[in-house]
């Protein structure tokens, strides 16, 4: 019997055979030390740490099975013992020493500061690594592509080159190379939500944005994030909310009203509010995803090989060089899509679509029980890029393959599997269909057939206003990936939830003319909902905690035109097994500034106010850099498309930083009063805001 991670101590060696997972390299004292992270045959996970004479096994290929003979385990350095004398050549403190101590030294400083709590492995100059042996009963069916879409021989001529030093340039280079944009950008990073335990039932969410790491990211990295990449839906995902008071209900979804009024700070008047809290009466227990049918598109552009934590163009727009040994968003996105084929079952179905100015099926539509999953890894971690960007056409060879089956050309879905298309990209076409309304219309189309879709966007460079206006379709979701590591984290924490849509078509209508819409926030479908009627395309299960459920709530700002502060509320909706569901309620809302039905509304209210005044400076700034006078309308050939955006450096003019240092203080008093410290990263990130102050007057070169 294969031995396991419970097998693993201090006291002597093992064999074990494991799947390698991931990989990291590490700075230890001048030394370079390799992290492995594997999961053994009963799905636990630990770290393995190899001595720097070791190197770093770049054999090891993610969803590989390989068998560690001879491997060590170690407990991780303790805390300094009470009680114990002081070393006596320096005096300093003592503590316990571990099996990594007598290894080498360069192991003990390389895991203390990952904060390492249990039993890890070492391998040292003793351990051999084998790969274990393969399965003869499944099939590799992965078919290569070619990036350049000629034979390798063949050889194309350069566009233009130069007399004088032989330079060569292809067409879209040398117009680049002409064109000119000034200005500044901005953001900043902070840490996605704890996991959470889930109490008895499950939570719910809306689709579109899953986070705003996108826009944290851009900050830390010196940039002015786009407006879009605050979204509130996104926001409030990385918040849970108090829902309201359980009601009785045979439906699936258990929507909670609740109600606030507070004083507006900047025009003085009451603003009344009702909150829509999204919550289930589906057992945690009784939550199974179901059978997917999933197509991974990947984009191989070239875009694709820049560096992932800046953008593909410079301020003026100019291609940036990749710096040597910084990961390129290829890279994340063959981790991800690993990661991501490790979370499915054996009746799973999986394809691949790789894509740049064509579509290529790299692997067809086959349950993963009889794939050579090892193998198809290998084979994604291969994977090189090139070329523009066509992505109306790797998804329509996704929806093709979803649509027909490969064998016998018969629809190839039953009415209980989810059939989804999960696109890593970063979201910037520039060939054949570009325009945002035909793209939009392409994807909803493939709803009408049950299809639905996941957007990971790859790069703090990814078009955050492309990938908010496409999640917002029905079944349609979107995260922001910052690492292929931290994918694979959060891919662990809810990848069951990320692929299965529960309600549908969530409608509140406002009775009598009482009262009218004045704003929606926390939801994609926003634009849509106006007057007396909101509209919500898709709810998605969420994680809960102490009956808080994560993104769990859906804020309407409500103007009362009447006399009267009772309203009168029809709510409808479509579960995913079909059935119809509406009720009627009555709301009351309060008159008086500061009275809030419970947290949940109140905490809902401060982060819709932080995420409307992020999104006025960001929006701010990038008009200004981006304004002009007149339309210039002339094509260039191969000009780059309006997806491709240019960075702008992190520029907050003097009067937005007034009002950081305003909304810092409301926030403050918010998290104090809800008692809440998760909200201490908005803090954080409106004082890196405040402190950026500008060093000269605002204004944008043209």
């Amino acid at each position: 019997m294969n031995a396991t991670y419970s097998d693993l101590n201090e006291e002597e060696r093992i064999d074990i055979t494991v799947e390698f997972v991931s990989r990291r390299v590490l700075d230890s004292g001048g030394n370079r030390v390799c992290r492995l992270l594997v999961e053994d045959d009963t799905g636990s996970r630990f770290a393995i740490f190899v001595t720097p004479d070791k190197g770093f096994l770049g054999g090891l290929r993610t969803g590989g099975k390989y068998t560690f003979t001879g491997l060590l385990g170690s407990a991780p350095s303790g805390p300094v013992s009470r009680g114990t004398p002081d070393c006596p050549a320096c005096g300093g403190p003592l503590r316990r020493g571990v099996v990594a101590d007598a290894v080498d030294t360069a192991i003990t400083d390389a895991v203390s500061p990952l904060g390492v709590e249990q039993l890890f492995a070492i391998i040292d100059e003793q351990t051999t690594v084998s790969r274990a042996e393969r399965r003869t009963d499944v099939v590799d069916d992965w078919q290569p592509m070619n990036v350049g879409g000629k034979s390798e021989s063949a050889v194309t001529a350069p566009d233009y080159v130069c007399s004088d030093c032989g330079r060569t340039l292809d067409s879209r280079e040398l117009h680049e190379n002409q064109g000119e944009i000034v200005d500044s950008v901005a953001n900043e990073s902070p840490a996605a939500a704890p996991s959470r335990a889930a109490p008895e039932t499950v939570g719910l969410a809306t689709g579109g944005a899953k986070d705003v790491e996108n826009f944290r990211e851009n900050i830390a990295n010196g940039y002015t994030p786009q407006p879009e990449s605050i979204s509130t839906e996104g926001l409030f995902y990385d918040y849970y909310f108090e829902t309201g008071e359980r009601t009785e209900s045979d439906a699936l979804f258990a929507p909670r009203y609740a109600a606030a009024a507070r004083e507006n700070p900047l025009t003085g008047e009451t603003d009344q509010f009702l909150s829509v809290g999204l919550d289930s009466t589906l057992a945690l227990e009784d939550f199974q995803r179901p059978q997917l049918d999933i197509v991974t598109v990947l984009d191989v552009s070239g875009s694709m090989n820049s560096q992932f934590d800046s953008y593909y163009y410079d301020e003026h727009g100019r291609e940036r060089e990749t710096e040597s040994g910084s990961e390129t968003k290829l890279e994340a996105a063959t981790e991800a899509l690993c990661a991501l084929t490790e979370r499915l079952r054996d009746d799973d179905r999986l394809g691949v679509v790789l894509y740049n100015h064509r579509a290529h099926v790299a692997k067809p539509l086959r349950d993963v029980g009889s794939t050579d999953m090892d193998a198809i890894r290998g084979h994604i971690r291969d994977i090189a890029a090139g070329g523009s960007t066509n992505l109306a056409d790797g998804f329509e060879a996704a929806v093709d393959m979803l649509v027909e089956d490969a064998e016998t050309g018969e629809p190839g879905y039953e009415e209980d599997v989810e059939r989804r298309v999960v696109f890593m990209t970063d979201m910037m076409p520039n060939t054949g269909t570009t325009d945002e309304s035909s793209l939009t219309q392409l994807f909803e189309d493939a709803t009408t057939t049950g299809i639905h879709t996941t957007f990971v966007g790859m790069g703090i460079g990814a078009n955050a206003e492309f990938a908010d206006t496409l999640s917002g379709i029905r079944g349609a979701n979107h995260y922001f990936v910052q690492s292929g590591e931290e994918f694979e984290q959060r891919l662990g924490d809810e990848f069951g939830y990320m692929v299965t849509p529960l309600v549908y078509d969530l409608e509140l209508e406002l009775v009598g003319e009482g009262h009218e819409i004045a704003a929606v926030h926390g939801s994609p479908s926003a634009d849509k909902s106006s007057g007396q009627l909101m509209q919500v395309e898709t709810l998605f299960p969420s994680a809960k905690e102490d009956g808080e459920a994560r993104g769990g709530v859906v804020l309407v700002e409500v103007e009362q035109v009447g006399a009267e502060p009772e309203m009168e509320l029809v709510a409808s909706w479509t579960e995913r097994d079909g059935s119809e569901h509406d009720e009627t309620v009555t709301v009351e809302l309060p008159t008086e500034p500061g009275e809030y039905d419970h947290t949940g509304i109140r905490k809902a209210i401060a982060l819709a106010r932080y995420a409307g005044e992020l999104r006025d400076w960001t929006g701010d700034v990038h008009e200004r850099a981006n304004g002009s006078s007149g339309v210039d309308d002339w094509l260039l050939p191969d000009q780059r498309s309006k997806h491709e955006r240019e960075s702008i450096p992190l520029v907050v003019p003097a009067a937005y930083a007034e009002r950081f240092s305003s909304l810092r203080d409301y926030l403050h008093e918010e998290m104090d009063a809800l008692d809440d410290s998760t909200l201490q990263q908005e803090l954080n990130l409106l004082e890196t805001l405040c402190q950026k102050q500008p060093e000269r007057p605002f204004e944008v070169t043209e």
